[in-house]
């Protein structure tokens, strides 16, 4: 995969995480357009406050690190920047594939009843991972961080983005109980994958 990537400057690293961004985002409004159009809207870019600022401290720690630290940081951006991007690529893919697979069922907001169009998808990328959009986003954020060899912003991300997920995934659950009689068969049966949350 090395061969496959541009030397891996600070500066394209810079550019590679932003490029990821705008894919990231880009690609979510697209989908929600597709499948869910009447929810579309600024809100389909998935760019809340709290997560403007943290990708904002993000870059902030890759330029005062560069500053401080010079060829040191450009080292631990060399050794970083593959798998920085392997997570990212795989992130990303795993998300996308849960949103166009769910279709219709996917929202980007947590459901407490049950439309119409509403299924309880166990196929594809849901056969291996419960959440598997949530479980990809973790990987990518954590991802962005690590193409920049942000060491304190990489181990951030990780945690909040954890305990985020750790919240919103037992109200959802919740609320696919009540929706879903076999949802605890299907739950029971595929882990989510993110680390500490069964």
């Amino acid at each position: 995969m090395r061969a496959l990537l541009p030397e891996p400057t600070p500066r394209v690293a810079l550019w590679t995480f932003a490029l990821f961004l705008l894919h990231f985002h880009l690609s979510e409004f697209i989908l929600v357009v597709r499948f869910n159009p009447r929810s579309a809207g600024l809100r389909s870019l998935c760019l809340s406050r709290s997560y403007c600022v943290a990708m904002s401290l993000g870059v902030l720690e890759f330029y005062v690190e560069h500053a401080m630290l010079g060829e040191l940081k450009e080292r631990w951006t060399a050794s970083a920047y593959g798998f920085g991007v392997f997570m990212c690529v795989f992130g990303e893919w795993l998300r996308k594939s849960a949103m166009i697979t769910a279709g219709t069922s996917f929202t980007h907001e947590v459901q407490t009843s049950r439309r119409a169009a509403h299924v309880l998808v166990r196929d594809g990328v849901y056969a291996h991972a419960r959440h598997p959009g949530y479980l990809g986003w973790f990987i990518w954020a954590v991802g962005t961080q690590v193409i920049m060899a942000n060491a304190v912003s990489a181990l951030a991300f990780a945690i909040v983005t954890w305990r985020f997920f750790k919240r919103r995934i037992a109200f959802e659950e919740m609320m696919l109980r009540e929706m879903f009689p076999d949802y605890d068969v299907y739950a029971k049966r595929t882990r989510t994958w993110i680390p500490f949350i069964k």
